[in-house]
């Protein structure tokens, strides 16, 4: 049984694409069936799917994250409500890598407009991270499916358990001034969109804005997957994190790490034992989810008897 591994709600995205002056390629991994809005902006007709500007001379593209490195065996390329601008052929490659080098696993095929295409994969090569859709020689699509099989070898959940879970009595907290929903960094659900998540204001200090996870008992953390899905133009460039034992102990730093728009990055951390941890968005920005993932000590530890 395969699934759709560029569904967006399983924590696909858009890494970049040639051009979006009519329609934004983050729709093309939307589970909505796509609509006719109906309305006009300042660049003509709106629409529900992602749609290049007119007279490519080549083709265009788009490259995808997948939701999990993985075969694709099937493709669905829905051209709905696009009845004279789709594209007329399309041709997708995969990659480990967003910059390539490609494997062309579908070539030259043809589109109609208004419609599901179906393409099977003949031979889907090994299993890779990132989709490339190149359409010819330029136009709309609504959506974009690719359905194959996930490689567990390249995709094991961190060990340990989800401490970023109101079950263990944890609890979220943010600096005032920030945006969005600060327990939304612990819910269990792939971020719906980038309300679904905290944010700092541009150009913020960054000694002053934070995210904070508390636990009731001590906790062990060993890893932490920053969940950045939806955040392709507004992510953090780094986190700073820090931990502290008790409410009367001070800060410890536990580094300062990269994370990846668009994506979720794991963080192998020190493994600590704590009570609070703060997470700072540099130099500003946000992200979608804080998963910590370690151990509960047992209440004989030290310090659950403190």
């Amino acid at each position: 049984m395969t699934l759709n591994l560029l569904a967006r709600e399983l924590g696909a995205s858009v890494v970049d694409c040639s051009d979006e002056f009519f329609g934004a390629a983050d729709a093309l991994l939307l589970a909505t069936t796509p609509q006719r809005p109906g309305t006009y902006g300042l660049r003509g007709a709106d629409v529900d799917g992602w749609e290049s500007r007119r007279h490519n001379p080549d083709h265009d593209w788009v490259v995808i994250r997948a939701a999990h490195p993985g075969r694709i065996e099937r493709v669905e390329l829905e051209t709905t409500g696009f009845r004279f601008n789709a594209p007329r052929r399309i041709g997708v490659d995969v990659s480990d890598s967003a910059e390539g080098p490609w494997q062309e696993i579908l070539a030259d095929a043809d589109v109609q407009p208004n419609t599901v295409n179906e393409y099977p994969v003949a031979d889907a090569g090994r299993s890779a991270a990132f989709v490339r859709l190149r359409i010819f020689p330029d136009g709309g699509v609504a959506r974009f499916r690719a359905f194959g099989v996930v490689d567990v070898a390249r995709s094991r959940p961190p060990e340990g358990v989800r401490l970023s879970d109101i079950r263990l009595g944890c609890r979220v907290r943010a600096s005032e001034g920030s945006f969005g929903d600060p327990w939304a960094v612990i819910s269990h659900a792939m971020p719906r969109n980038t309300h679904d998540g905290w944010e700092t204001p541009r150009r913020s200090d960054a000694d002053r804005h934070f995210a904070e996870l508390s636990w009731p008992e001590p906790v062990r953390l060993r890893t932490l997957e920053v969940v950045a899905t939806p955040f392709r133009g507004n992510c953090a460039a780094r986190i700073a994190i820090e931990a502290s034992a008790d409410e009367t102990s001070g800060w410890a730093a536990l580094g300062t790490f990269e994370i990846t728009s668009g994506a979720t990055t794991t963080i192998e951390l020190p493994a600590t034992d704590v009570r609070h941890v703060r997470v700072r968005a540099l130099p500003d920005g946000g992200f979608s989810r804080l998963w910590f993932y370690g151990a509960r000590l047992p209440l004989s530890h030290p310090q659950a008897q403190e």
